[in-house]
């Protein structure tokens, strides 16, 4: 049994990344999760999480802001148990409906869970693999992220691990089509210390970008870095979608540039996002 609480005093003071902004998201799953970027994207980052988790039966994987579940029920097909938090009620209805649907209710649990105000007494349970995909960590801001870091160990087995898909302080390919666009101030936006306003879907998400630097700093001792890949370094944004939508065999391209440079850890720092791994000392 896992117990999973809310905050309420805090509910008022949230960051507006969290909770309602992301209700309305919900409705749009098919936008987020089927265009041809984002899965093309999400392959990548699957294919690493399969080569890390050889013995898959039986294994217990928590994973933060799981969104409408999509994640959980590529785990959960491999026979991996797996505990889907987020912090929008809407989220979690639509992973449940996904868990009843593909009859996969004894594999997936589904839970709020807030990381601005992650407890880890909550937990009765240990952990082989927590998992955020997607740029989670990029909606809490740096003080809240470095709780979490400190806060993760205490809920992992011996061995366990945590494995983040972050977006950077620079990308190049949003960068290069800024500078296309002529919209110069927001050719180096994301580098800043501040969170910023992002549309996403008709409202305002705030967002912080960390570098892969800072989060090795963060972990501590309690954790070492296993590596560091790029997703999204050849292949472009997935604001993008409606740009490549009708160029599909250059995208294919960019998608076999992009297997060749995945292992190429250097390239983080210029992707749209990275892969960190990070495994318990």
């Amino acid at each position: 049994m896992i117990r999973i609480g809310s905050n309420s005093d805090s509910s008022a003071n949230r960051e507006i990344c969290m909770a309602a902004p992301f209700d309305h998201i919900a409705t749009t799953d098919s936008v987020l999760t089927r265009s041809a970027i984002g899965q093309l994207q999400r392959k990548q980052v699957w294919n690493y999480l399969e080569k890390i988790t050889p013995h898959l039966d039986g294994l217990e994987i928590l994973e933060l802001n799981c969104g409408t579940g999509d994640d959980a029920l590529l785990f959960s097909e491999k026979g991996i148990n797996i505990v889907a938090t987020d912090v929008s009620e809407e989220m979690l209805k639509v992973t449940v409906q996904k868990a009843n649907q593909f009859s996969m209710q004894n594999k997936i649990s589904s839970h709020y869970l807030d990381l601005d105000t992650f407890d880890e007494t909550l937990f009765d349970k240990k952990f082989d693999l927590v998992f955020s995909n997607f740029g989670v960590t990029n909606c809490i801001n740096p003080d809240s992220l470095k709780k979490l870091l400190h806060k993760i160990p205490s809920i992992l087995s011996p061995g366990g691990r945590f494995v983040a898909v972050v977006m950077p302080k620079f990308c190049l390919w949003e960068s290069l089509y800024m500078l296309f666009k002529f919209r110069f101030r927001k050719i180096f936006r994301r580098m800043t210390n501040r969170g910023l306003a992002v549309d996403m879907y008709g409202t305002s998400v705030k967002t912080w970008y960390y570098n892969p630097a800072k989060i090795r700093k963060w972990a501590g001792v309690k954790f070492k870095v296993v590596t560091t890949r790029p997703i999204g370094f050849a292949l472009p944004p997935s604001q993008l979608e409606s740009t490549f939508s009708r160029k599909k065999g250059f995208l294919l391209r960019l998608n076999k540039l992009e297997k060749k440079v995945h292992r190429i850890s250097i390239l983080s720092v210029m992707a749209d996002q990275f892969i960190i791994d990070l495994q318990l000392k």
